[in-house]
Parts: C-alpha cells; sequence; structure tokens
C-alpha cells in the first residue's frame, strides 16, 4: 500500500523509512506537532500510523481528537499500530503481587522508589512522566470503534501487515505493553 508512514509522538526513537512526529522539538522529529491538535497531514494520506506510548500524555478527550485525526489521516484500508502500557495487566500483576513489576520499573523506567512496595510503584506508575491517563482495551475500544475503527489485539512484534513487524520497542519481558492494530475500513460511513 502506497502512503506516508507515521511514527506519532516518537521520542528519541528513529524508523527507517517513517516520518517521526513528537511535540518536543529536543528530540528533532521531522516534524515538530502538538499531537493534541489536528495532524498536520492532508486526508487520508497515510497508509501506516504507529504510536508507542504515547497516548497515556492525552487526557481521554484529547486521545478521541487524536484518535479522529489518525482516522482521516489513513487511507482506506491503512493502519494504526497503537501500544500502550496496559492498565488491566497492572492491575492483575499488583493484586497477584507479581514482583517482576518492580524488575520492569527499574529496568525500563529507572525511577527510584522510596518505599520499594509495589503500592507505590502502581503510583509512579499512573502519575510519572506527563501521564494523563491510562488505558485497558475495552477503553481503548470504546475510543476508536465508535470513530470507525476495526480494532484487533495483536502480539509483541506481529502483524499481519510486513510494514508494522518489528517495530515495537518495549517487549512482554520488560513492559505491561498492550498491542493493537487499528484499521480504517475500505468503505465507511464516517
Amino acid at each position: 500500500m502506497s502512503g506516508l508512514k507515521i511514527s506519532l509522538g516518537c521520542g528519541g526513537v528513529r524508523l527507517p523509512g517513517w516520518t517521526h512526529v513528537d511535540g518536543d522539538p529536543q528530540w528533532e522529529p521531522d516534524v515538530t506537532a502538538d499531537l493534541s491538535q489536528p495532524l498536520p497531514f492532508p486526508d487520508q494520506s497515510a497508509a501506516f500510523l504507529q504510536s508507542e506510548d504515547f497516548i497515556g500524555q492525552l487526557t481521554f478527550p484529547q486521545a478521541e481528537v487524536f484518535f479522529r485525526e489518525c482516522f482521516r489521516v489513513l487511507r482506506p484500508g491503512g493502519v494504526m499500530r497503537l501500544l500502550t502500557p496496559d492498565l488491566a495487566l497492572l492491575v492483575t500483576m499488583y493484586q497477584q503481587r507479581d514482583y517482576r513489576l518492580r524488575e520492569f520499573w527499574d529496568e525500563g523506567v529507572g525511577i527510584p522508589l522510596h518505599t520499594r512496595t509495589l503500592g507505590e510503584l502502581v503510583h509512579k506508575a499512573l502519575t510519572f512522566a506527563q501521564q494523563q491517563s491510562f488505558y485497558d482495551e475495552e477503553t481503548l475500544r470504546a475510543l476508536l470503534e465508535p470513530i470507525g475503527f476495526r480494532v484487533k489485539r495483536v502480539t509483541y512484534q506481529q502483524s499481519a501487515h510486513p510494514e508494522l513487524r518489528g517495530l515495537d520497542q518495549r517487549s512482554p519481558a520488560d513492559a505491561i505493553s498492550l498491542y493493537l492494530e487499528c484499521t480504517r475500513p475500505h468503505s465507511s460511513g464516517i
């Protein structure tokens, strides 16, 4: 499928052949843009979108605007790969007292914990790094499906689309990510 491949909220990650967009110019993205506002791309100009660990920096209303913009920018049949920390997995691991959470935190985040308890870790996870929201699959579907996206849960580095394979920066071995692919259907009344 021809069209742009756009990485949204890219931070310092560079994917070969992709256009990188971030709101922080320190990362030197190809395009600096506030992703809570309309995306600076024409309608139906992108074949693929990718966003990892960004969506939590938006409030739920901002996320809905962001997803509407993603839908607008995607061509019919285009796909957005979306990764975000999985609230359901975080809660499950907390309830089961799974201390791998602490390993994930120490290796992946590195912010010191005063008490080193799982309770403190969950609190910090929900409030650090400009985190505005935290998602589970149900909440993301509630935002994405009314816009018109077909949503499919996928696994680490796996995709039916070669362009989306091997992009994921965080693996299940060192993070609690939720992996979704969101397709703009070929025909839509939206």
